[in-house]
């Protein structure tokens, strides 16, 4: 185990290096400028919830998460221009997807729609059930005769023709009698709307491999592309002064 002990003055140097540098960082060389970190902030600092107080290391920790999060922005928008990838936005990823990807890439996800795209052109989906959201129809259904309530339903606990009809007839449409089981059955269907599946989907498990892939993906491009200016260093890595994770 091998503990890091930063002096104060460790501290004192990368506050210095943070605040007089006039960029952040490099991809490909190219110089990503300061000004684009401070507007960022600018917009976090301006919305409502708790952010550490301005000077603390807790303060120097966001300014390094929010400036990887621009050095992975703009890799991903010279990576879009470099493939010449068509830009379309993508779904903002829900909290279990974003695990996958880490806060730091999650981040740029929802702020630029570059990386949802390099994403769909890095690791291509096996098949078209993966790039729709998983999502299953509910039906608010009355039943029997009198037609009476019974709530939500996929459909699945009706008799196979009577779910049929219901599928196919417009909302609010008495479809029956049917014939099943030698018995008549009538329903009407008065909305229905589409509602997230289980998290255990195939298609939700196709998207976590995925999205881990791409993480590597990046972790790698990062690796080879990027080069930050002093202070503003990974949040988690563990020579820079501010970093929390001892271990």
């Amino acid at each position: 185990m091998n503990h890091h002990h930063h002096h104060s003055s460790d501290k004192a140097s990368a506050a210095r290096a943070q605040r007089d540098a006039t960029v952040i960082g490099w991809v490909d060389g190219v110089p990503v400028p300061r000004a684009a970190l401070d507007a960022r902030l600018a917009a976090l600092r301006a919305r409502p919830g708790a952010l550490p107080k301005p000077g603390t290391s807790e303060d120097r920790q966001l300014i390094r998460w929010t400036a990887h999060v621009l050095l992975t922005e703009e890799l991903c928008r010279r990576e879009a221009a470099a493939r010449a990838l068509r830009v379309t936005s993508h779904a903002p990823l829900d909290p279990v997807a974003a695990v996958h990807l880490g806060s730091i890439s999650s981040a740029a996800w929802q702020s630029c729609a570059e990386v949802g795209t390099v994403f769909a052109a890095v690791v291509p989906s096996t098949s078209d059930v993966a790039d729709r959201p998983a999502v299953r129809r509910w039906w608010r259904v009355r039943y029997g005769n009198p037609l009476t309530p019974i709530g939500w339903t996929t459909l699945d606990d009706l008799p196979p023709p009577v779910a049929n009809a219901l599928r196919t007839a417009p909302l609010g449409t008495v479809i029956g009698p049917v014939e099943y089981g030698g018995l008549p059955h009538q329903a009407v269907a008065d909305e229905h709307e589409d509602r997230p599946v289980d998290d255990d989907s195939p298609a939700r498990r196709q998207q976590g491999t995925r999205l881990r892939e791409f993480s590597r993906w990046l972790d790698h491009r990062r690796a080879t592309a990027v080069r930050t200016a002093p202070g503003f260093e990974h949040p988690g890595d563990p020579t820079q002064p501010d970093c929390t994770h001892r271990h």
